[in-house]
């Protein structure tokens, strides 16, 4: 990982998911939420969560991505999540 906010989401990420260490190491900026890491509907409000706790209210990635089109929900990478934490913590 590249930032310490992209670290973590990651991680945060792993938590939800019940993933492990070694799963966690094949995450990068471009990995895709979607696409990539197939992350289900329970998980994005799950991952909310712990965003939120960690980084504070104003951190509301369910209200975000509510708020994507299609394409864009699809694309949504790891990165994109670190840098709308940051903008908003």
């Amino acid at each position: 990982m590249e930032t310490a906010a992209q670290r973590a989401v990651a991680e945060l990420l792993r938590e939800v998911t019940g993933e492990d260490a070694e799963w966690l190491a094949g995450l990068g900026p471009a990995t895709r939420l979607d696409g990539d890491l197939f992350l289900d509907s329970v998980e994005l409000v799950a991952l909310s969560e712990a965003l939120a706790a960690r980084f504070g209210p104003a951190v509301d990635l369910a209200g975000h991505v509510a708020g994507l089109d299609f394409d864009a929900l699809l694309t949504l990478t790891l990165a994109d999540v670190a840098d709308y934490v940051t903008a908003r913590a």
